[in-house]
């Protein structure tokens, strides 16, 4: 699914990335309410504001899925 498909979106299926890949982490997908609509930037970088800064299971703060698009934060 492209990266793409996130602009605009106010609900987003929250899962972190750790574990989607891994058997390392708990972390069952969660439906989250962002605050504001996600956007991409004109260089495609993603914006999601209000997500969660990590993982609440492992503390993961670089790979999530939102509505099964793999992102990653630096």
């Amino acid at each position: 699914m492209p990266v793409q498909s996130l602009a605009g979106e106010t609900e987003v299926e929250f899962h972190c990335g750790v574990a989607a890949l891994t058997d390392e982490c708990d972390h069952e997908p969660e439906v989250i309410e962002l605050d504001e609509p996600a956007y991409i930037d004109a260089e495609g970088m993603v914006y999601l504001p209000g997500r969660p800064l990590d993982c609440p299971e492992c503390g993961n703060p670089h790979d999530f899925r939102f509505n099964g698009v793999g992102v990653m934060f630096r």
